[in-house]
């Protein structure tokens, strides 16, 4: 009965891998033939002493070398699979994943030595060709002149003009963008002068103290507490925003960036200015004309206004007197 199973599954094993090997062996015949015929005119051109061997590239001999012997392994390994055998845990397969590690490990070395074995064949045909065109030399040219052999050559190096032309259709075809509409282009002239006077109004609002303190009021934040007594001026207040900037910014930049002595003038004089009662000066309509106000209200403002412009016009007049 085993008898009997190990042949059964004997069978089984050689009906499927059979259609697999003749295809792996026609390939492989087709390459042999290609070889071969290769092989015929290398081999007769060297008994003709037309290609020199005696002083080759030891890297090349050595990778000739693992080829054969890894043709060599999977000759080998068909000739196994054609008698039907097991190979499974052989010493070929571990023979035959060694030499193909070896091989794919020394591409790079293939692609680094390149050039220099183009360069080399390519002087060893001229040199056969054309033998009275090398004249001898001393030992001391002769080794300058074989170490310039190696220098890189530009002449062989791919254009980047020539491979854009090669994958170019050959004619020019400028990029066609689409067309984009900006949003603000279908807005009308009152929709932008309203989007701008709600703009400046949110501006003014950032920068009263009422409206900031509501702000802190409906957010909960905790009640700040100022070393001045009433209402800063305008003038305190933007050089305090001004600073706080100036602080967010050494902040990102990581350096300190020093005072001049206008500054430093501007800030003596606005500490010894805050007790409140520059704050009194200011007009009471600059902190709350952010807030939606009757027509009568803002008549009254822009008249306040144009009074307090007035009278500091009328104050430089009298000074020039």
């Amino acid at each position: 009965m085993a008898e009997s199973a190990n042949s059964t599954s004997h069978h089984e094993r050689i009906s499927k891998e059979a259609p697999r090997l003749v295809a792996v062996l026609k390939e492989m015949k087709e390459g042999l033939d290609t070889l071969t015929n290769k092989i015929k005119f290398l081999t007769a051109k060297v008994k003709a002493d037309n290609f020199p061997t005696s002083e080759g590239i030891s890297y090349l001999e050595a990778k000739h070398l693992l080829l054969l012997n890894y043709c060599q392994s999977l000759v080998y390994y068909l000739l196994s699979k054609t008698r039907g055998l097991s190979i499974q845990g052989h010493p070929v397969v571990r023979s035959l994943v060694e030499i193909r590690l070896f091989l794919e490990k020394i591409r790079p070395i293939d692609k680094k030595l390149q050039y220099q074995i183009q360069k080399l064949t390519r002087t060893t045909e001229t040199a056969a060709e054309n033998p009275g065109l090398i004249p001898k030399e001393s030992g001391e040219s002769q080794k300058t002149e074989d170490l310039l052999k190696f220098r890189p050559n530009p002449d062989l190096l791919v254009s980047k003009e020539k491979t854009e032309r090669e994958h170019a259709a050959g004619v020019y075809r400028p990029p066609k963008f689409a067309p984009a509409a900006m949003e603000e282009d279908k807005m009308s002239r009152q929709e932008k002068n309203a989007l701008r006077r709600e703009k400046e109004t949110m501006r003014q609002a950032s920068q009263s103290a009422y409206v900031r303190e509501l702000m802190n009021d409906l957010e909960g934040k905790p009640e700040e507490i100022k070393e001045t007594i009433g209402v800063e001026s305008m003038e305190m207040t933007k050089y305090a925003s001004k600073m706080e900037e100036r602080a967010r910014q050494e902040e990102e930049l990581f350096s300190r960036a020093p005072l001049s002595k206008f500054e430093k003038k501007k800030m003596k004089h606005l500490k010894k200015s805050r007790n409140g009662l520059l704050g009194l000066t200011e007009s009471f309509y600059e902190e709350i004309k952010s807030l939606p106000m009757e027509d009568t209200v803002a008549e009254q403002s822009t008249s306040f206004n144009d009074a307090r412009s007035g009278d500091k016009k009328f104050n430089k007049r009298k000074r020039k007197h």
